[in-house]
């Protein structure tokens, strides 16, 4: 079901109930990127208020910079307390540390990490530049079951489909692992780095780790998102189209959308 707001999620009155069948995911629909932005950062604080000392793993790009902005103005203001939160990173180049380019963490750290004051020890950052990168994506996924799992897995929608790095073709069971890139989304994560090669390789989180986070939060803005919403919360789950397999994840998962993102869904 899809319910109309304006993403100020602790305000009921001003953003009408955010529905959801038991068993089936909740589709919240706000009314700009501002608004996502808002409720984006409100079910964060929520999990962290809930569980201090959780796991949680945030992606990075453009869509989650203005949930971003959010919470370092909510730490800053003493709304929420990240002191004893576990961070895991998403995903990230092989190869590529935080001094380089073409970074995912380099974001990360630049408009969370950094400003939030988040403690540098409870973040666990991608094994980019391991000598034995299979083995080291072996045990990020030990030090998440360490960490007493995933409170919550906040993710965004690549245009092919894409959650994380995990690419179609990409199944419901996979884990951190090293995956090779399309062109599609190396081109499209160019548009970040100035002219920087993006590399062919990734490490990620698989799916499998994000349908085991007790709650998940996918996050999309922008028309040009609109079909492949429509695909990913409406048609079949196929590895075609890899964030189809969170609709496993049932009333686990909400997934929070400009209208402009939501314009292809049918009420």
């Amino acid at each position: 079901m899809v319910d109309e707001g304006t993403g100020q999620a602790m305000d009921a009155e001003n953003q009408g109930s955010v529905v959801g069948a038991r068993g089936t995911p909740t589709l919240t629909v706000v009314r700009d990127y501002e608004a996502m932005s808002c409720r984006a950062a409100d079910v964060v604080v929520q999990a962290i208020q809930a569980h201090p000392d959780g796991a949680i793993t945030v992606p990075t790009g453009s869509t989650p910079s203005g949930m971003y902005q959010e919470l370092v103005d909510r730490i800053h203001r003493g709304d929420a307390d990240f002191s004893r939160v576990q961070i895991f990173c998403l995903d990230d180049y092989l190869g590529q540390t935080p001094e380089d380019e073409a970074s995912l963490t380099k974001l990360l750290i630049q408009e969370f990490l950094e400003p939030g004051d988040i403690p540098a020890e409870n973040v666990h950052f991608i094994p980019t530049t391991t000598a034995d990168p299979h083995a080291a994506a072996e045990q990020y996924e030990r030090e998440i079951v360490e960490a007493g799992g995933l409170e919550l897995a906040v993710v965004g929608l690549g245009p092919n489909g894409h959650i994380a790095f995990n690419e179609p073709g990409s199944g419901p069971d996979t884990r951190t692992r090293v995956i090779d890139l399309t062109q599609e989304s190396r081109d499209q994560n160019a548009a970040y780095y100035e002219g920087a090669e993006i590399p062919a390789q990734a490490i990620t989180m698989g799916l499998g780790t994000i349908l085991g986070a007790k709650r998940i939060l996918m996050i999309v803005s922008g028309q040009s998102k609109s079909e492949i919403v429509r695909e990913t919360l409406t048609g079949p789950m196929t590895s075609d189209v890899p964030g189809s397999w969170l609709q496993l994840a049932g009333a686990r998962l909400e997934v929070v959308m400009d209208k402009d993102a939501a314009s292809a869904l049918k009420e």
